[in-house]
C-alpha cells in the first residue's frame, strides 16, 4: 500500500473542469448587434460600461444571434 500523498496517481482528463460551470462570456456588438465584436468579456457590468462609449451597441451573451426583424410579407409566387 503506497503512501497517500497521489504523486503517481493517474487523473482523467477533464476532471476538474467538469466540477465547474463555464463562464458566460459577453459581447459588445457594435451597430445595434449588426456590426462587429468590439469587446468581449465574462464580466457583464463591465461590458454594459464599455457598450456605453458605443452608441448603438448591444450586449449579447458570445454565440446569441441579434433579433432581426421579421420579414413582412413574401411577394406571391405564380404556379
Amino acid at each position: 500500500m503506497g503512501c497517500g500523498c497521489g504523486g503517481n496517481r493517474k487523473r482523467s482528463p477533464g476532471a476538474g473542469s467538469a466540477a465547474r460551470p463555464s463562464r458566460t462570456t459577453y459581447q459588445v456588438i457594435l451597430n445595434d448587434g449588426n456590426g462587429r465584436v468590439a469587446f468581449t468579456s465574462s464580466n457583464k457590468p463591465l461590458a454594459d460600461s464599455v457598450s456605453r462609449s458605443y452608441p448603438g451597441s448591444v450586449v449579447l451573451p458570445r454565440g446569441a444571434a441579434p433579433t432581426e426583424a421579421a420579414p413582412t410579407e413574401a411577394a406571391p409566387t405564380e404556379a
